[in-house]
């Protein structure tokens, strides 16, 4: 509040001014007999004390454990008070609390008259404002808040994602306020005759319940002090844009502060980041943006960078004449940018179909402040299992999910549109204009690539947390098929457990939603049971902390996860390969009960696909899968997905899903469209071959909305064939001939551009594998390598494990000697070596690698 010297002129601003009531106080004392007088002079004692402020308007209460209210009914006479002064409100501390034999639950009476309020002029008029029960104090019989009085304390603003304030709950936090509470009730009595001097304020009782007066205050301005303008965005216009550290309203207060991106316009319609979902776009003139709200005669407070005192602008002439200047620096001011809001439909039209279709939605304003559709987070909360709604933040901007069709209000004037929809079609961003009374808008966006006609069918084979249906919509908005939402452990947390059914559950528009379970073992690993049917895989997790709780034990092993899912007809994933425990993969893997393995392709490979690599150059078949992992709204539901190739002439399902993902006809990206031909067999195909081996030809082609910078051909973990785009191209592809000499494998890989920001985009076929008559592939290290991690495995089965009983113990390790005796066998048939002791640890100083003669 501003303190104006004017009194007829005043437009924004307030004055105010405590009145003392410690003299008049005159309760708690003598208190009537019984338990209920007892404990409301208990409470009223522990009313707040001393100087104090409610919803803004300073009171000065009382203190101490004597007299805190003054207390009238109508066996007490009337407190007379004097004022002398002029006032528009005046503005009280009050209750009714109602003696329990005197409320009337059969006959409820609201408007029921339980006190006045007097008002004598110095002219010798009077003015009577009566206290109704419901009205100016709540009343039991209504059992609802008061219409014209507010809880003492102010609903506050907090931020949803920070930690919570102590003793708030997490799940209370995500409200965003900190709830209205407490007693006494805070009311502010218009005076009708403003103009004329107040001598002196009467307070009279007239029911038998008292009513409470605990603090008075006079207060003159433009409006109803605790009438509030709805919540506006607010922009510091001043030179350089200096931040804003702390924002404060005195009759109200600030939702938020939000840090745009920057500025909208030519070079952010035109940025290399649209639909960039894994990079951060970098903010140009990034501007702080307030959210507050507040009463017409409210000061916002800014204290900025490099600035002791703050400046001070009236929130009410800035909510009705668009700004405001600062105090004593007219050169500084704050404007509204958000003047005008009118509620209308959104529509999203399909360019190939003509019909709306679910996109990933961004909007803002012109200065970048983000526009939620109605029903999303303005402040998107990407911790950890805090936020599983349709939102998600990527590359640092806040996006909805939203259907083709919907209902929001939105801001009269330039608004700022990006939409998203999976790697088949072009993101676009676009300046559209709102004009007043405006009902409708339409947007379009367009397939640059269909190859779900082709056959092709997209996946995320790791999601968890967020509901069914709502996992269905994000998978429509980012152009996905199959979405497998995985319930599982975490300590004694439970996820999505509710949700499984052991079928198929949301089917709808070329979309299916299957709940399975993610099995994990902090030791031994993870493995992902797909498409379970019948009754799950438990128990989902084992071994204690992490993934169990403290004292669960190791009762089943990753493989025989894997095998009793594949007796219920279910594909088994092993997610986020290979880390995650680390210790047990060569177990389900050579004994062919992994489908695929989850890995987040990136340039080079690196260390998980050379990991893969070493099982397929032993001449174990698993294919490669894409799935997100997400666990938060800090990832898009896809952005790394699997394509899997159906036959286009039969109907789509999850079973023929499944099966084409254990064939192996995969791809995994999170962007790049690729595919591999090898002598006219796709991806997965076995071709044989003669013992002495032969020549093949391959053919290998990428595309991509993003530049690509290099396309690769690999067999046998060696590149064979590269060609790259100095400059970015959208289209990639390799032809030529290899000698295979041997069993073993081909695949194709291709990276982004180095020079855009969507360099780290990048996918992976599986194999087309070769079989040269009876010969296997074979890698000496390899075969090491994994019977290090088997040796290692079994001694921490028999030495650490807290195994459910001993029976357990045997069962499990029996699993890990069958695959340590196969690996062994083969070092010694296949790599010709000897183990340098007959116990313990295969090493050799050779190696035995597969073999490809050179591109021909």
């Amino acid at each position: 509040m501003t303190r104006s010297p004017e009194k007829k002129e005043l437009a924004y601003g307030a004055r105010t001014k405590c009145v003392c009531l410690t003299r008049y106080f005159n309760w708690p004392a003598r208190l009537p007999r019984g338990e209920w007088w007892k404990k409301l002079a208990q409470r009223i004692k522990a009313y707040p004390a001393g100087k104090q402020q409610s919803w803004g308007l300073p009171f000065e209460m009382g203190k101490g454990h004597g007299r805190r209210v003054i207390f009238v009914n109508n066996k007490h006479a009337p407190v007379i008070i004097p004022i002398n002064a002029q006032a528009t409100y005046l503005c009280f501390l009050h209750e009714w609390p109602q003696i329990p034999e005197a409320i009337r639950w059969n006959d409820p009476a609201e408007g029921l008259v339980v006190a006045e309020y007097e008002l004598r002029y110095a002219d010798g008029t009077q003015h009577i404002q009566p206290v109704r029960g419901r009205f100016e104090v709540n009343m039991a019989e209504s059992p609802g808040s008061a219409w014209l009085a507010l809880a003492f304390n102010m609903w506050r603003a907090i931020d949803p994602v920070a930690p919570p304030p102590q003793g708030m709950q997490w799940g209370r936090a995500q409200h965003g306020l900190d709830f209205a509470s407490g007693l006494p009730l805070v009311y502010a009595m218009a005076n009708p005759y403003p103009g004329k001097k107040i001598g002196s304020l009467v307070i009279r009782g007239i029911q038998t319940s008292p009513l409470l007066v605990s603090g008075l205050t006079i207060y003159s301005g433009a409006a109803h002090p605790l009438a509030h303008l709805s919540r506006r965005a607010y922009r510091l216009k001043s030179a350089g844009h200096p931040r804003v550290q702390k924002a404060a309203v005195d009759l109200g207060g600030v939702a938020r502060i939000e840090q745009t991106t920057g500025p909208r316009g030519k070079k952010w319609l035109k940025s290399p980041y649209m639909g960039v979902a894994q990079a951060v776009e970098p903010g140009a003139g990034t501007e702080d943006i307030i959210h507050a709200f507040g009463a017409r005669d409210a000061t916002l407070a800014l204290t900025l960078a490099g600035r002791k005192k703050p400046l001070k602008f009236s929130l009410g002439q800035a909510f009705v004449k668009g700004k405001s200047s600062a105090a004593l620096q007219p050169d500084v001011q704050i404007e509204a940018l958000d003047k005008a809001r009118q509620w209308m439909r959104l529509r999203v039209i399909d360019g190939s179909t003509g019909k709306p279709t679910a996109v990933r939605l961004h909007l803002s304003g012109a200065k970048g402040e983000y526009l939620a559709p109605y029903g999303h987070h303005a402040q998107i909360n990407a911790n950890w299992f805090e936020d599983y709604g349709a939102d998600v933040l990527l590359g640092g901007r806040n996006y909805a999910y939203v259907s083709g069709e919907f209902t929001t209000d939105m801001p009269v004037g330039d608004v700022y549109v990006e939409i998203c929809k999976g790697f088949e079609y072009e993101p676009i961003r676009r300046k559209v204009t709102i004009r007043p009374g405006q009902k409708l808008l339409e947007l379009t966006i367009n397939r640059w690539k269909d190859l779900r006609a082709k056959g092709w069918v997209t996946a995320d084979t790791h999601v968890h947390f967020i509901s069914p249906q709502t996992a269905w919509l994000q998978a429509q908005a980012e152009g996905i098929n199959v979405v497998n939402l995985l319930a599982s452990q975490w300590g004694r947390l439970f996820t999505n457990v509710g949700d499984y059914t052991g079928r198929v559950g949301v089917v709808e528009d070329d979309t299916i939603v299957y709940v399975g379970t993610e099995n994990r073992n902090h030791m031994l690993g993870h493995m992902s049971m797909l498409g379970t049917k019948g009754l799950p895989v438990f128990p989902m997790c084992c071994g204690g902390p992490t993934e169990a709780w403290v004292g669960d034990p190791d009762f089943m092993s990753m493989a025989e996860w894997a095998l009793e899912n594949k007796r219920k007809g279910g594909v088994v994933i092993r997610p986020h390969y290979p880390y995650c425990g680390h210790t047990e993969d060569p177990v389900p893997i050579l004994k062919g009960l992994v489908d695929a393995l989850e890995i987040n392709i990136n340039r080079g490979g690196g260390f998980p696909v050379q990991e893969w690599y070493r099982y397929l150059n032993c001449g174990y078949r698993v294919a490669v899968a894409g799935g997100t992992d997400k666990m938060s709204a800090g990832t898009a539901l896809g952005w790394m997905r699997t394509y899997a190739q159906l036959d286009a002439n039969k109907p789509f399902s999850y079973d023929r899903w499944a099966q084409a993902v254990h064939a192996g006809r995969t791809i995994s990206t999170n962007g790049p469209l690729l595919d591999l031909q090898v002598e006219g067999r796709g991806i997965g195909a076995t071709i044989g071959l003669p013992s002495s081996g032969g020549t093949l030809g391959f053919r290998a082609e990428a595309a991509c909305f993003w530049p690509l910078g290099q396309i690769e051909v690999v067999c046998n973990g060696k590149v064979i064939a590269c060609d790259s785009a100095r400059q970015g191209a959208r289209q990639l592809a390799l032809r030529g001939r290899i000698k295979m000499t041997g069993s073993g494998w081909i695949a194709a890989r291709c990276y982004g551009y180095a020079g855009h920001p969507a360099s780290y985009m990048a996918a992976h076929t599986s194999p087309v594998y070769i079989k040269c008559g009876a010969t296997r592939a074979f890698d000496g290290p390899a075969a090491e390598h994994m019977l290090s991690l088997v040796e290692g495995g079994v001694e921490y089965l028999n030495t650490l494990a807290m195994v459910f009983d001993e029976s357990a113990r045997r069962r499990m390790v029996k699993l890990f000697n069958e695959v340590r005796q196969e690996l062994l066998g083969r070092l010694i048939a296949e790599a010709g070596y000897q183990p340098h002791y007959e116990v313990g640890h295969y090493h050799t100083h050779g190696h035995a690698r597969p073999t490809a003669l050179p591109l021909t």
